[in-house]
């Protein structure tokens, strides 16, 4: 009986996922201990900004890799409704957090694949239909966000995530052209689009916001392996959980 010899596991230099998640993390937690407890302290909120686009970045490789869509949507969705009742319970006001902004990237980021899709099989009539639908979600997204309930970093910050997901792609779920795009270099190129649409109306040099291009740095070296295991569903709930916190460090310090 022949022994089939293991391959060892190839260690690549550089920033697994879940390590940059932890990045990520930590300086979400700075941020927001910036935001609620010590707000004269810019330099917490400077620090936060690595945060979001890490969280984005990542948000968009789950939409490439997941293999139920709809889970990963109403996970991310649940819990950002639950942030939202336990923050009107805290403060009698809505937050719009940051996980009812990613809400509305997947499920662009969905259509877009939805389109991509279509192109590579040549289904001309699925795929203009898609492009309807889509043109139809970001019109309504807009309107959402302007007319009903702002969300963390608004209309571009939704968009972030579907921006880095552009140039994804999938062998018989994407037309050939995007393999020229797929890679790391590319998809921070798109990413960076999207944080400069978000920072341009307020201002580059005026704006907090625009230290957030520093997290290109962490998100360069990233060399996409997975990292620890077992951690995934740990990143979801440390949003709420940190949350709660934070409001309870603050009602002490009051």
């Amino acid at each position: 009986m022949s022994m089939q010899a293991k391959v060892p596991t190839v260690k690549r230099w550089g920033l697994s996922a879940s390590t940059l998640k932890i990045i990520a993390c930590v300086t979400m937690v700075i941020d927001h201990v910036g935001a609620y407890i010590f707000t004269d302290l810019e330099i917490l909120r400077i620090i936060g900004r690595l945060s979001f686009p890490i969280f984005a970045y990542f948000i968009a490789e789950g939409c490439r890799y997941t293999r139920h869509k709809l889970k990963r949507f109403l996970l991310v969705f649940g819990l950002g409704l639950l942030c939202e009742a336990a923050f009107f319970l805290y403060t009698g006001g809505l937050d719009g957090g940051i996980l009812m902004t990613f809400s509305f990237s997947i499920l662009l980021i969905y259509e877009v694949q939805a389109i991509k899709a279509a192109w590579a099989g040549g289904r001309w009539g699925r795929m203009l239909l898609w492009l309807l639908a889509t043109a139809a979600s970001l019109v309504s997204v807009y309107g959402f966000i302007e007319h009903i309930l702002y969300v963390s970093y608004g209309f571009w910050g939704v968009l972030i995530p579907v921006f880095t997901a552009l140039p994804d792609y999938k062998e018989g779920e994407a037309p050939r052209f995007f393999r020229c795009l797929s890679g790391l270099p590319p998809k921070l190129a798109f990413c960076a689009l999207g944080m400069l649409l978000l920072c341009i109306p307020r201002g580059l040099t005026t704006n907090i916001q625009s230290y957030c291009f520093f997290a290109l740095i962490p998100l360069a070296l990233y060399n996409g392996q997975p990292g620890v295991k077992g951690m995934k569903y740990g990143f979801y709930l440390f949003y709420p959980l940190h949350l709660v916190a934070i409001f309870l460090l603050e009602m002490l310090l009051r």
